[in-house]
């Protein structure tokens, strides 16, 4: 209690506001001795009082003596001086905070929002691709990175659809995950950190211990991470994440397509721009064709839109192996879950994605699926 009421006595914003009202009493008080008639009736003595203060001047009453129109010039002064100082204060609040925030040491209010964490060569990128391929017409993309302010007030002013919030700091921290409303978030993207760290270990490391730590604050939080080395994916399956992705697969195949299969990779390139008009997107299915076969959606899809149907695709919530295992965890129990969590298998109930790639012409459409289409 003591400490509260300190708080309350150093607040700036309380004094002040406790100084108007003291002048506020402290006039319409003084104005009572001073002044006769209809201004020292009821209440008025304060109305003038506040109005006199905050230079409204309704003019509803004015002093008529020498001592109450002298009086009122201290009013007056005391007022501006005192609202001046309310309004300097309300304004250094808001300042503070914009300030705070651009400097990324300001906890986001965001909610379904995707997470960006780490910064290298490619993450911009993947920024612009994002910013073309988002569903929304604005899209919250909170930043997790070492970046300078120059920096990110530059990617601000480029990637004007995205909502694009920074927040300072090493992203396998929780106090920083919790900066960006990590428990409120969509997706989180987790990327080779190769700007200035304080984490001695390789970056891969350091994204297999911040999807561990993603994972274990908010574990319904969808994490995509991006390793270097294929050596690394076991202990990235086995710290949980969603969908990984490696920089040496696409790449290899490319190099040898070019050898082997020339005109593939041209066509690769351009279905997996974001700026291509011919880029791989995806839609909903017409709830008309759900159970209807592939060959029907394919040929509605290519008269009515010109669009090519390559495939279907569902996220579905898979039973965990941990919904099998006995609740009184028993000495079997525990070596089972033990073995299945070191082979990299998950015990908890996950969302995975199925695709179906041209599959048979009379291939059911099922009521959760959506289509990957070729415009």
């Amino acid at each position: 209690m003591r400490r509260w009421f300190r708080y309350v006595i150093r607040n700036r914003f309380i004094q002040i506001a406790g100084g108007i009202f003291i002048v506020m009493v402290v006039g319409g008080l003084i104005l009572r001795i001073f002044e006769d008639g209809d201004i020292i009736q009821g209440g008025t003595p304060f109305w003038w009082a506040i109005v006199t203060m905050t230079t409204v001047g309704y003019g509803d009453f004015t002093p008529e003596t020498p001592l109450g129109r002298l009086f009122a010039i201290f009013i007056m002064f005391a007022g501006i001086s005192l609202v001046s100082l309310l309004t300097a204060t309300i304004s250094s609040i808001f300042v503070a905070r914009k300030i705070r925030e651009d400097k990324g040491l300001e906890k986001l209010d965001l909610s379904q929002h995707i997470i960006l964490c780490g910064w290298n060569k490619n993450a911009e990128q993947i920024i612009d691709a994002l910013q073309f391929l988002a569903d929304r017409d604005y899209q919250d993309l909170v930043m997790i990175n070492d970046l300078g302010e120059d920096d990110v007030n530059r990617l601000k002013n480029r990637y004007q659809k995205l909502n694009l919030r920074f927040v300072a700091g090493d992203f396998t921290r929780e106090a920083i995950l919790a900066q960006a409303n990590l428990a409120e978030a969509d997706t989180v993207m987790i990327i080779p950190n190769q700007s200035r760290s304080d984490y001695a270990g390789s970056p891969d490391e350091k994204t297999i211990f911040a999807t561990l730590t993603i994972k274990g604050l908010a574990p319904n939080v969808r994490v995509v991470a991006y390793l270097n080395n294929r050596e690394n994916l076991t202990h990235i399956k086995r710290a949980n994440a969603d969908e990984v992705v490696l920089s040496d697969d696409f790449g290899a195949f490319m190099v040898a397509a070019h050898v082997m299969h020339p005109g593939i990779p041209q066509t690769v390139n351009s279905l997996m721009d974001s700026k291509s008009d011919t880029n791989f997107r995806r839609v909903d299915i017409p709830i008309d064709f759900k159970g209807k076969s592939f060959d029907d959606l394919f040929n509605h899809f290519r008269t009515k839109n010109g669009w090519i149907l390559i495939g279907v695709y569902s996220e579905e919530e898979n039973l965990g192996i941990g919904e099998i295992l006995s609740s009184d965890q028993s000495a079997l129990d525990a070596f089972i879950e033990r073995k299945l969590k070191e082979g990299g298998i998950s015990l908890q109930e996950e969302s995975r994605v199925t695709v179906v790639v041209n599959p048979d012409p009379d291939y059911p459409i099922k009521p959760n699926e959506r289509a990957i289409i070729i415009p």
